[in-house]
C-alpha cells in the first residue's frame, strides 16, 4: 500500500532538518536517486510571486530537496513553466522572484533556461498529445515538488497538478480550451502524471495557500511536509488534511475509481501523526460544490444545470486592475478585452478556467456568482 511520510515543520528555518526526517522515514533518498542520475526537480513557479505570498514552492525546501539529490550522487536542474508566455527572459524573472536565484548560489543546481520542448503521444485514459518540456523528457528521474493550494478551478492542486507546469507556455490554453468539463481536465491531468511518472512527489505546506488559490487567496500555516512515491495518495492524503472528501476533488475521485490509489483507511502514515495537521476550517475557492447533489441520485441533467448556475464567474475589481492585458493575453478562449485600461470579460465566451485570475499580478480577478448560490454554498 502507499507510504506517505509526514515530518512536522514550524518554520522554513527548519526545512531541511523536516525534509531530512520525512525522506528518511520512506528509507532515505537512495531509494530514489542513483548515483549518476540527471533529476529534474519540478516545484511550482506558476507566476512571479514572492515566497512568502505561499504561491509557490518556498525556495528553502527546494535548496533541501536539493542537496539530498546532491548528496545521493544526482546532478540536479530546475524545470518549471509558468503560467503565461514562456520565454528565458520571463523565466529569469520568475526564478529571481521566487527565490530560485537563491537557490542556485547556494546549491549549485542548474536553472533550466531551455524553452524547447517535444511533442509525445500517449495513451492512457485516452489518446493525447502533449507538448512537453525537453529537460524533463530527457532527465533520469523527475521529483515533483508542489505547494498545497486552493483552486478556484479544480478545488485543490497539489502534486499531479503540479506536473501541469511540465508543458510549455501558452500550450496549455489549448488543454484549457479543448477540456472545458473539469472532469476533462482532471483526466488529462492524471495522464500527464502517469506519462511523467515522478520518482518522488514532495508537497510544501509549512504555509499553504487558502481562499481563492492559486494565486489570489491567503497564505495558512499548516507546519508540515508530506512525500510519497504515489502522487495520487499524496494528494488524498493532503486534500483529506484540509478537510475535503474524496469526490470533492476530482483529480482524487478518478484516481480512486482507477485504482491508482486505495482509500483514505488503507493508506500507511509513516514520521508525525497526520492528524495533529487536520485543519477543518481551511477556506476553500469560490466554485461549484456540487458532488453532494450527485450523492442524493438527482437526474444528471438537473446536476448540470444546477452546476452551470452555482459556478463561480470572473469578476474584475476596477480599484485593483490597470489594464495591464495578461488576462486577456492567456485567456484560452479570448473571452477578455481591455477597454479604457480596465479589463472586461464576455460571459457568454467565458469557460471558467480562471486563467486570468491565476495569472492577474494584481489580484484584481474575484470569483463571484449568483448571491442565492452563495448563500446556498457558504464557505
Amino acid at each position: 500500500m502507499p507510504t506517505i511520510s509526514v515530518a512536522k515543520c514550524d518554520d522554513y528555518q527548519n526545512a531541511e532538518t523536516a525534509f531530512l526526517h520525512c525522506i528518511d522515514h520512506l528509507g532515505g533518498i537512495s531509494q530514489f536517486i542513483s548515483p549518476g542520475d540527471k533529476v529534474v526537480i519540478k516545484p511550482n513557479f506558476i507566476s512571479r510571486k514572492r515566497p512568502e505570498e505561499a504561491a509557490t514552492t518556498h525556495p528553502a525546501v527546494i535548496a533541501a530537496v536539493v542537496r539530498a539529490v546532491q548528496d545521493a550522487g544526482g546532478s540536479v536542474i530546475l524545470a518549471e513553466s509558468p503560467g503565461g508566455p514562456y520565454h528565458a527572459a520571463i523565466l529569469k524573472k520568475i526564478y529571481e522572484t521566487c527565490g530560485a536565484l537563491e537557490v542556485q548560489k547556494e546549491t549549485g543546481c542548474e536553472l533550466n533556461y531551455d524553452i524547447a520542448s517535444q511533442e509525445i503521444e500517449y495513451t492512457g485514459l485516452k489518446k493525447r498529445t502533449f507538448s512537453i518540456l525537453t529537460p524533463i523528457l530527457q532527465a533520469d528521474k523527475v521529483i515533483s515538488l508542489a505547494k498545497l493550494k486552493t483552486h478556484t478551478m479544480t478545488g485543490y492542486t497539489g502534486a499531479v497538478k503540479n506536473l501541469f507546469g511540465a508543458i510549455p507556455g501558452l500550450n496549455k490554453t489549448q488543454h484549457h480550451f479543448e477540456l472545458q468539463k473539469k472532469e476533462d481536465f482532471c483526466a488529462m491531468l492524471l495522464d500527464l502524471c502517469e506519462y511523467i511518472k515522478p520518482t518522488l512527489s514532495i508537497l510544501d505546506a509549512v504555509w499553504g495557500m487558502e481562499g481563492n488559490g492559486p494565486t489570489s487567496g491567503t497564505p495558512r500555516k499548516v507546519g508540515v511536509l508530506l512525500a510519497s512515491a504515489n502522487p495520487y495518495a499524496l494528494d488524498l492524503a493532503a486534500s483529506h488534511m484540509i478537510g475535503f472528501e474524496p469526490d470533492e476533488i476530482e483529480t482524487v475521485r478518478q484516481s480512486l475509481d482507477l485504482g491508482w490509489t486505495p482509500p483514505y483507511s488503507a493508506l500507511t502514515f509513516v514520521g508525525d501523526p497526520i492528524e495533529a495537521f487536520h485543519i477543518a476550517d481551511y477556506k476553500r475557492a469560490r466554485g461549484s460544490e456540487i458532488h453532494f447533489l450527485r450523492k442524493i441520485n438527482l437526474p444528471e441533467p438537473i446536476v448540470k444545470k444546477i452546476d452551470s448556475l452555482a459556478q463561480a464567474k470572473p469578476k474584475f475589481n476596477p480599484n485593483l486592475c490597470v489594464g495591464c492585458g495578461e488576462c486577456a493575453r492567456c485567456c484560452p478562449p479570448k473571452a477578455i478585452v481591455i477597454q479604457n485600461k480596465l479589463a472586461k470579460v464576455d460571459l457568454k465566451k467565458c469557460i471558467r478556467c480562471f486563467c486570468c485570475q491565476e495569472l492577474c499580478p494584481k489580484k484584481a480577478v474575484e470569483a463571484r456568482r449568483n448571491p442565492i448560490f452563495e448563500k446556498l454554498f457558504s464557505i
